[in-house]
């Protein structure tokens, strides 16, 4: 599979002001990293910091916040990292999991898929 990009909407907590954000779907990446600049844009805080292990295999410090993103026709609210200069966008597992959706490799898309069974 080649690499999926897809526009989401990054909003403010509230999700009253969006702006477009062009990501990598990133299903090995944990959270939704969101440059750090823009986060700070929309009035996003940071509400912890937590260890995160890189491609690389190192463990460095990343801080999380929450927020309003927008995916297709879904606005909910989710966490994401602040990503750090360099860093690229990326829409990771916690997000297509909150709005029910999976990548269709073949497609080269996202597809909706049931909740499971608590």
């Amino acid at each position: 599979m080649g690499k999926l990009a897809i526009t989401i909407g990054v909003g403010d907590q509230q999700g009253t002001r969006f702006e477009d954000l062009e990501v990598t779907v990133d299903t090995g990446s944990t959270f939704t990293a969101v440059p750090r600049a823009l986060l700070e844009q929309l009035g996003v805080s940071v509400t912890r910091t937590a260890r995160a292990r890189t491609a690389d295999g190192r463990t460095v410090p990343v801080d999380i916040g929450w927020t309003m993103v927008r995916v297709g026709d879904q606005v909910l609210p989710t966490q994401v990292t602040f990503a750090g200069d360099g860093e690229p966008p990326r829409l990771g597992a916690v997000t297509l999991r909150e709005a029910l959706l999976t990548v269709d490799p073949v497609g080269q898309r996202l597809i909706p898929v049931d909740a499971e069974r608590l």
